[in-house]
């Protein structure tokens, strides 16, 4: 077994921009969401496909219709502003995705895609449900698109024709899908309290990738932001024998912070100070480790600008 080492994660030089904001033509944003907010780039995914190529999958908020997937693509991990495809994914009402009470703001969100046997998943927040009473804008889902290629993607449905794999708690949103022990775990955030309240991180379990197990409270902790919208973009990666947990406080300000763990299933809940291992600036971070096993992480923090990516080392404590 080898040995146990406790890490912190250290920028390995300056960020570089990978997906600019696009040009959306009739979809561009209009400042009619958010308050006159502009068009910007938030939760997002990068994986390689078969081919060698590399993919970015994109939530872009604030567009004429608020919210949408967008992809763009690289020969190589490492290329400056990859191509725009102008592929976007919007919500299917059709497929029960966004049931809220306003037809015309759709809700899609928050990409992440894994390869299983062949296929590609690709895991993203869907809109209202339509459940929860008077908060029923606020019960929110999490979907499914497959594809065999990993270009070419398809809504996979269930017998009510919907795409959904669950709802909640709350507003659900933000997967990341690790494979630990043979068994697949999803940690996405939401709020198991009335409204907006009680913002966590959540974990679920599953063999298959479609019927996942009732969520558990992983990692709670009001110190490290108290609000809904301090409490997001959960990804746990593991090294040397322990799990990280990444989680984001703000995105303007590349606010977020680390925690660390020997259990995959406890970050800490309520006072997780004795898992924190600090603050770290990026926003909606991903680490991706290439074939030579060079590690980068992604950010958000420039939302109007676009995805960056930056080199990753970790450091031992």
């Amino acid at each position: 077994m080898a040995e146990k080492k406790k890490l912190r994660p250290v920028l390995d030089g300056e960020f570089w921009i990978i997906g600019e904001n696009p040009e959306l033509g009739d979809l561009q944003g209009s400042g009619r969401w958010a308050g006159g907010a502009p068009q910007e780039c938030v939760d997002h995914h990068v994986f390689q496909s078969a081919d060698g190529g590399w993919h970015l999958w994109g939530c872009i908020r604030h567009t004429a219709v608020n919210r949408l997937l967008y992809h763009w693509r690289s020969p190589e991990l490492t290329t400056e502003c990859w191509e725009r495809t102008g592929e976007i994914v919007r919500v299917d009402r059709h497929a029960g995705e966004d049931l809220r009470t306003n037809p015309e703001q759709e809700a899609i969100q928050s990409p992440y895609v894994v390869r299983h046997d062949g296929l590609y998943y690709m895991f993203y927040g869907g809109g209202g449900t339509g459940a929860g009473g008077e908060h029923k804008d606020l019960v929110r889902q999490m979907c499914l698109l497959t594809s065999v290629n990993g270009r070419d993607w398809v809504r996979r449905l269930d017998e009510q024709g919907r795409s959904r794999l669950f709802e909640g708690p709350g507003q659900t949103r933000d997967p990341c899908v690790r494979n630990f022990g043979g068994l697949w775990h999803m940690y996405h955030a939401g709020n198991h309290g009335e409204g907006r309240e009680e913002p966590g991180f959540y974990l679920r379990t599953s063999e298959d990738l479609i019927h996942w197990s009732d969520w558990k409270l992983v990692h709670q902790d009001l110190n490290y932001g108290a609000g809904h919208y301090e409490t997001e973009c959960p990804h746990v990666v593991r090294r040397s024998g322990y799990y990280y947990l990444f989680r984001t406080a703000n995105y303007a300000a590349a606010r977020s912070h680390v925690f660390r763990s020997e259990d995959p299933t406890d970050f800490g809940i309520g006072d997780a100070a004795e898992h924190y291992v600090g603050p770290f600036p990026v926003a909606a971070p991903e680490v991706i480790v290439d074939e030579e096993g060079q590690e980068y992480i992604t950010s958000n923090h420039d939302l109007e600008g676009g995805t960056q990516m930056c080199r990753l080392r970790w450091e031992e404590e």
